[in-house]
């Protein structure tokens, strides 16, 4: 029996991921297919850009059978295709280049998920000469340093693994042993950080057999089974590589870590499917049938009559789980679903939605933060979490460098609290700053930072130009 044991007595076998991998997949079901490719909104078909890139992300690809496993990968490139196609659509029709920019920075990403660095490397130069100030622009000045960087580290590194690995199996010293392994996994940590995971992983494990009494080789391979597990959610690839330390290592810190690690995810998991399992039972099948024949059925008629609250606690404590495994898509996808098929229980659906901005806010995806925290005000205007979206959308827009829709967001902010909130005098601080005009040419600080032009200087202006 294909079965692992840990040291604590917990066993795990591969038909039980099967069965996990089938509520990841449950646990997902929120809409995510994408529309049509007709003529619609600039930020509508940026939209459906997105969903078929979080569709490719997210989708499972492992499986014991390689039959499927090569069909799951190939629908998975499918989207990851799709969703290229739909952002070269956008970069063609913005004239701006305010959607553009995002539409470059994403099919750079999708490039880096194929290991085309000059592809990526061009799409990161389209961005810059759209504007060379903009936040985009400075995510991709680094990301371009970091693609030349790391395929440096990684042309040296590996020389210098090849020549000393040579060396010490010739004649064995421990300076050349270090420095064969140190090499090696300055390699795996290249490109870990140029988001090649497979070859991350292949390296981190080549350094585990070949140097495995190094000081190195236990981080190496607790380091495996995070990549797994926090990068590509993969949690039986990832599963092995943690099980691996506490057999390999048994006596490491990394070994402790990994102990506790898999009983704690091995709990959620199982709650998780509990859960999905649920919620399926208190679906009402007749609605759904319904549904299919294209009946209008609304959210409340989807679920066996007084069982919604139940359901919400449900996806709740899914969304919740997800976020103990970081695993941030599928938390926002269980919160989605939430707000789309549990609308008329107002207060949780809006708690849903302020949840999903704060996620994207969490993991940098401000844009998308800013537009979730749209549909909190268009969806549930009285909700309790208005002001702080309020707030935190300010905040977005800062980070992303549109200071002038930042500085309208403040602004609303301090007219729509009341008392002494955790956020006011941030706020209020802010504003007096977006409002100075230090160098009095007739332009404000935040008219300044949005411009990239000075403050302190008269005849550095937004209005040079003109």
């Amino acid at each position: 029996m294909n079965r692992f044991t840990l040291g604590f007595g917990l066993q795990i076998d591969r038909t039980y991921f099967l069965v996990l991998a089938l509520a990841f997949l449950t646990a997902t079901i929120l809409g995510c297919t994408t529309g049509g490719i007709s003529i619609v909104p600039l930020g509508a078909k940026l939209q459906n850009a997105d969903s078929a890139f979080d569709e490719a992300e997210t989708t499972e690809v492992r499986d014991e059978d390689p039959e499927k496993m090569e069909k799951n990968r190939q629908k998975q490139q499918g989207l990851y295709d799709r969703a290229m196609t739909l952002y070269s659509e956008v970069i063609e029709r913005d004239t701006k280049g305010k959607y553009a920019q995002r539409a470059h920075y994403q099919i750079a990403k999708i490039y880096k998920r194929r290991y085309d660095w000059d592809n990526a490397s061009n799409h990161y130069q389209a961005i810059v000469a759209l504007d060379p100030t903009g936040y985009y622009a400075n995510e991709a000045k680094g990301g371009t340093a970091n693609i030349r960087k790391n395929r440096e580290v990684i042309k040296t590194k590996r020389a210098e693994y090849q020549n000393y690995k040579a060396i010490y199996d010739n004649e064995p010293t421990d300076e050349t042993f270090n420095i064969a392994a140190e090499a090696l996994y300055e390699v795996a940590r290249a490109y870990e950080s140029l988001e090649n995971y497979t070859e991350a992983i292949r390296h981190y494990e080549r350094l585990v057999e070949e140097f495995p009494e190094h000081a190195k080789a236990p981080q190496a391979q607790f380091q495996t089974g995070n990549v797994y597990f926090y990068t590509l959610y993969d949690y039986q690839g990832g599963w092995p590589a943690f099980v691996g330390v506490t057999q390999k290592f048994p006596d490491s810190y990394e070994a402790s870590q990994a102990g506790t690690l898999l009983k704690q995810t091995n709990e959620i998991l199982t709650e998780i499917k509990f859960l999905v399992d649920e919620i399926d039972k208190y679906r009402n099948k007749k609605a759904v049938e319904y549904r299919k024949t294209g009946r209008k059925i609304t959210p409340a008629d989807m679920w066996v009559m007084g069982y919604g609250d139940q359901v919400v606690q449900n996806f709740q404590q899914i969304a919740g789980n997800w976020e103990k495994l970081r695993n941030y898509p599928r938390a926002i996808n269980a919160y989605k679903t939430l707000a789309r098929d549990l609308s008329h229980k107002k207060f949780a659906a809006a708690d849903a939605l302020y949840r999903i901005g704060t996620l994207y806010q969490q993991n940098g995806e401000y844009e998308r933060a800013i537009a979730a925290y749209e549909g909190l005000f268009e969806n549930a205007p009285e909700s309790t979490w208005r002001n702080e979206a309020v707030y935190q959308q300010a905040v977005c827009y800062r980070s992303i460098r549109e200071f002038g829709a930042a500085y309208e967001q403040f602004k609303a902010y301090m007219s729509i609290t009341k008392g002494d909130t955790p956020y006011l005098r941030e706020a209020e601080q802010i504003v007096r700053q977006y409002e100075l005009d230090q160098d009095e040419d007739g332009y404000k600080f935040y008219e300044e930072q949005e411009a990239g032009t000075s403050d302190q200087d008269a005849n550095s202006h937004p209005g040079m130009g003109s």
